[in-house]
């Protein structure tokens, strides 16, 4: 899926967004998990943030990994399909679902559009959303607070 600068503009990005993009993207598109990669690798999870509630997710697009470790941020277009454990100390936020074999924590929120499911426990030192369900095997806790449109499930922990 692309992303075009006429398509962040005609959603009116702010003028350091479209700034940011230009510099970083001088053709005037990017391919959009290309894009989300650059957002993490400078730092810039409000714009991930933004980029993925403006465009939604691509639903096409699965990113499967092994496991995730010293990483600040990850953003992923699509759905996270990660075979172990997830441990970022930053933020972690997928346009779809989030799942992992082992646990899921991040330092600061964790954001899903649809569910997020772990096969220990889910942790975030703010908070954590999701669209849909989130479900751990173990606990789940958050600093600032836990939201999910259809459930939340949680065994021992």
């Amino acid at each position: 899926m692309k992303i075009t600068l006429d398509l962040i503009k005609a959603k009116n990005a702010c003028s350091e967004g479209i700034t940011w993009f230009t510099e970083h993207f001088p053709e005037g598109e990017a391919d959009y998990q290309t894009l989300l990669d650059a957002l993490a690798e400078d730092g810039k999870p409000g714009y991930a943030e933004w980029l993925l509630k403006e465009i939604g997710p691509d639903k096409e697009a699965v990113l499967e990994i092994d496991y995730v470790t010293d990483r600040c941020h990850l953003f992923v277009a699509g759905q996270l399909i990660c075979k172990g454990s997830i441990q970022i100390y930053g933020c972690l936020f997928a346009g779809s679902g989030i799942k992992a074999g082992r646990g899921i924590e991040a330092s600061s929120g964790i954001k899903a559009g649809e569910g997020i499911e772990a096969g220990l426990g889910i942790e975030a030192g703010e908070g954590i959303e999701a669209g849909l369900g989130i479900k751990a095997g173990s606990g789940i806790k958050a600093g600032l607070g836990i939201k999910a449109s259809s459930g939340i499930k949680a065994g021992e922990g």
